[in-house]
């Protein structure tokens, strides 16, 4: 665990506890990108603790006790089916996340990356328990989706090899985190060159 300026603490709990409690953990957030326009979303499985058939960020996941940025790239694998290098992954930041649920409370610390990878929806093993459905969008449109709540068709791949197409609307987006989102998305898009 860390305390609210980031540092560790020394204690160690559940992961259930610790979102129960509300105690303050680092956290992995991997952006991918296709072919330098798409930016790619999952929509977590319905299983999911937190926010279940919601859209969110590529890869997420959280640090364990001891757990290094290194250790972190086995949620790429444990999600999509990918393996990563870590020379590969261009870091963004990291950012301080609160979201507060009935039962629950998840302050995070984002250590927030960049990835490229040109391969096709349909050539990633998609792990059903963390992840429903695997979506591209352009930059603008994910923008214009998380910006102003404008409707966008995205081509979709889901976890048991079919074609998920989808019309992603504001309601299937994790509202406490659009804002954050939609700064992550123009950094993204700033950094490979491109405008809003």
């Amino acid at each position: 665990m860390l305390d609210a300026d980031g540092r560790l603490t020394g204690i160690t709990k559940p992961r259930a506890e610790v979102h129960r409690d509300g105690d303050w953990h680092r956290s992995f957030h991997l952006w991918i990108v296709k072919e330098g326009r798409y930016v790619l979303f999952q929509r977590r499985a319905q299983f999911k603790g937190l926010e279940p058939n919601k859209i969110d960020v590529t890869v997420g996941g959280h640090l364990a006790a001891g757990e290094t940025i290194r250790d972190a790239w086995r949620e790429v694998e444990e999600e999509l089916g990918l393996r990563v290098d870590l020379k590969d992954l261009i870091y963004l930041e990291t950012r301080r996340a609160e979201r507060r649920y009935a039962l629950a409370s998840d302050r995070e610390f984002q250590e927030v990356y960049l990835l490229r990878c040109d391969q096709e929806l349909s050539a990633y093993n998609l792990n059903p328990q963390e992840v429903y459905a695997l979506y591209e969008l352009p930059f603008e449109r994910a923008i214009a989706l998380y910006r102003d709540g404008t409707p966008q068709f995205a081509a979709g791949y889901d976890a048991y090899q079919r074609i998920n197409n989808a019309l992603l609307i504001d309601d299937d987006l994790i509202a406490q985190a659009k804002a954050d989102v939609l700064e992550a998305l123009m950094k993204i898009q700033a950094l490979l060159g491109h405008t809003a």
